[in-house]
């Protein structure tokens, strides 16, 4: 059934689905290259979230954020610390949720009744938002944090050696001091998003003559939450099952719903993996030693907490 299904979709639908991946890629680069507030050129930026994705494709755990960070930290214009491009990749990821439990809790009740349901998908969203507010809060009160924590870590050494690495963390939460900068990301973010959802209706159109466009978003969203999980590398099985199972609440039958998963799949994998690997050779890196770079600083921020 999956083979039949495989069979309905031309080169055409690929191509299609293929350049807006590519074109969602560009614009959630340019948001990171906003949220790192352009201390990077836009091809390191480019390079180094791939690196990153191929790193995830490869091993478990979401190593690549750690990897990504790594990559790029003590280059660029003002050789920013690993903990600041970690905290802007925080950021991204906090937006990604934000907009998956806005988007989800709009489609929601057009699929399921389920009040537990809505009231989780509600909870997220509050978070994120409490989140937002914390980190900014935190990054406006930088200077007095740090002379605090300098004072209260007067006499435990091991506790002071992490000052610069928690002033670099929060320093990349400046961007939230900025609201136009901040709404400018979010903006490119969300059409980010809008580029994904373009693609899933693609294929929606060339397997499901008879489904709407707004299943798109619901798919999306709620893949979204799957992917987030630390799972297997490049969540396979997972990233397949959460699809499957969102378009089961459509009344979309399993394999017509496994051939969209599994086409979106491929061309996310082959499309990263590729550019990931070209740009860990730009930026003089070895595949690894950037996964060493990424599992040590995992470790590492394992250990502070």
């Amino acid at each position: 059934q999956v083979g039949a299904a495989f069979r309905r979709v031309d080169a055409t639908t690929i191509l299609s689905v293929a350049g807006l991946f590519l074109l969602s890629l560009v614009l959630r680069v340019i948001c990171w290259f906003f949220l790192l507030e352009v201390k990077f050129t836009f091809w390191e930026a480019f390079f180094g979230i791939n690196a990153g994705y191929l790193l995830n494709n490869v091993l478990p755990f979401k190593l690549g954020e750690f990897g990504r960070a790594a990559l790029l930290a003590g280059k660029g214009k003002t050789k920013a610390g690993f903990m600041e491009v970690l905290a802007s990749i925080i950021t991204e990821r906090t937006l990604d949720f934000f907009l998956a439990a806005t988007y989800f809790l709009l489609m929601l009740p057009r699929v399921v009744s389920a009040r537990s349901m809505q009231t989780l998908a509600s909870i997220v969203l509050g978070l994120t938002v409490l989140l937002f507010i914390v980190a900014g809060l935190a990054a406006r009160n930088l200077k007095n944090i740090n002379a605090k924590l300098q004072t209260r870590w007067a006499d435990k050494p091991r506790l002071l050696r992490w000052l610069p690495r928690i002033n670099g963390f929060l320093a990349g939460f400046q961007i939230l001091l900025d609201p136009i900068r901040f709404l400018y990301a979010l903006l490119l973010l969300a059409t980010s998003w809008m580029c994904s959802m373009g693609s899933v209706v693609v294929l929606q159109r060339a397997l499901l003559p008879a489904s709407q466009d707004w299943w798109s978003v619901f798919i999306v969203a709620g893949g979204s939450f799957a992917n987030a999980l630390p799972a297997a590398p490049a969540n396979l099985g997972v990233y397949e099952a959460a699809n499957v199972a969102l378009y089961g609440l459509l009344g979309v039958e399993q394999s017509t719903a496994l051939a969209i998963a599994l086409i979106l799949h491929a061309v996310q994998f082959i499309g990263t993996s590729l550019l990931g690997m070209v740009g860990i050779y730009i930026l003089g890196e070895s595949f690894g030693s950037l996964a060493s770079k990424a599992t040590h600083w995992r470790k590492q921020q394992g250990d502070i907490a």
